[in-house]
């Protein structure tokens, strides 16, 4: 699980992991299936309410190491592109593109869907957090007569460049989303759909996924009558060894309970936390879920870089998370050329 922007591994060899490492046979050198990664998180209002100074969506003077989170983004699509990605799991947080009730601020989202066409990398953008003029707190459940008005003006203003959307983000901790599960099918995941569907029929719609694989959480998005609002359903797992895979057959479960086992399955989040650029367990991990049987439609990285979460202002370093393919400074890791061969070897 991700706790305060840190990725938390217990580590590999607790589990008595039997991932193959660096050293051992020969390793496969195609994927059976496609890759994408994450982005670092637009906001953490658990610890600064407006953007997150270490990511895409700063402005100065709030911003880490760089005038404006526009040269992260050209830096980090350039990398993605080279990567081979399917698509990039990024978020986009409603108060930073609607401060103000019908006030709409799209010039950092243009600029990210801008950059990512040039470099070939389609966005599954996270629409995530409610703005102050919505509720109290950004994990405060909105009214859905304020959030479906922006999921329209969002897909329609993007249609015609990005088809896959997601609903929140792990809707199962209070730091994210505070309303419960029944607020969140209710007021999110169902109108969410229906304005998506209504302003581009061909877009799908992700279903955020739990913390964890959890299958009574899963089961409950039905039960709450949630089921037929979604077209993939997706995962987070930091085991960081193969329960990785084998937890996919739990979220597979679910859905054939359901009538609904032709679902994909997506692995939203996965990986270690490992601060070096010889990182043999991020490469092992990496090497066996994108090489070895599983449900699993799609395995998105988390993350690109490794990324700091700050207070502000002036920013400064609260947690550090070092689960990404190169170090803060661009240092590319053992990991990154595992996974440019992986995803290239799909093409």
């Amino acid at each position: 699980m991700k706790l305060k922007g840190l990725v938390v591994v217990g580590a590999l060899a607790a589990c008595g992991t039997v991932l193959p490492s660096s050293t051992s046979a020969p390793l496969p050198v195609r994927a059976v299936r496609p890759g994408g990664i994450n982005a670092q998180p637009g906001m953490r209002p658990w610890g600064y309410i407006g953007a997150n100074p270490d990511g895409w969506w700063c402005r100065a003077p709030a911003c880490n190491g760089v005038t404006q989170g526009t040269q992260f983004v050209d830096r980090e699509l350039a990398l993605a592109g080279d990567l081979g990605v399917r698509n990039l799991r990024v978020e986009f947080p409603w108060p930073l593109i609607e401060p103000a009730q019908g006030v709409y601020d799209w010039r950092r989202a243009d600029y990210i869907v801008r950059a990512a066409r040039r470099r070939h990398v389609p966005l599954q953008p996270i629409l995530i957090y409610t703005p102050a003029w919505a509720a109290t707190n950004a994990n405060d459940p909105p009214a859905i007569e304020d959030f479906t008005p922006f999921v329209r003006a969002i897909v329609k203003r993007y249609r015609k460049t990005i088809h896959y959307w997601e609903l929140w983000d792990e809707p199962d901790l209070e730091r994210y989303w505070a309303g419960g599960q029944q607020a969140y099918v209710e007021r999110i995941v169902i109108p969410g759909y229906r304005a998506i569907k209504a302003t581009d029929r061909r877009a799908k719609v992700v279903l955020a996924a739990s913390q964890k694989p959890d299958q009574e959480w899963t089961r409950g998005v039905y039960r709450l009558g949630g089921g037929s609002s979604f077209d993939i359903l997706s995962y987070h797992d930091y085991s960081a060894d193969r329960r990785v895979l084998s937890n996919a057959s739990l979220m597979l479960a679910v859905l054939r309970e359901h009538g609904q086992g032709r679902k994909p399955i997506w692995l939203g989040e996965y990986g270690v936390h490992e601060d070096t650029v010889n990182d043999v367990h991020q490469q092992a991990l990496i090497q066996a879920v994108m090489t070895e049987a599983a449900p699993i439609a799609m395995a998105q990285l988390y993350e690109l870089r490794d990324d700091y979460s700050m207070t502000c202002c002036p920013p400064e370093v609260s947690v550090f998370d070092a689960s990404g393919m190169v170090t803060h400074a661009y240092r590319k890791k053992l990991a990154y050329t595992t996974l440019r061969r992986l995803l290239r070897s799909r093409r």
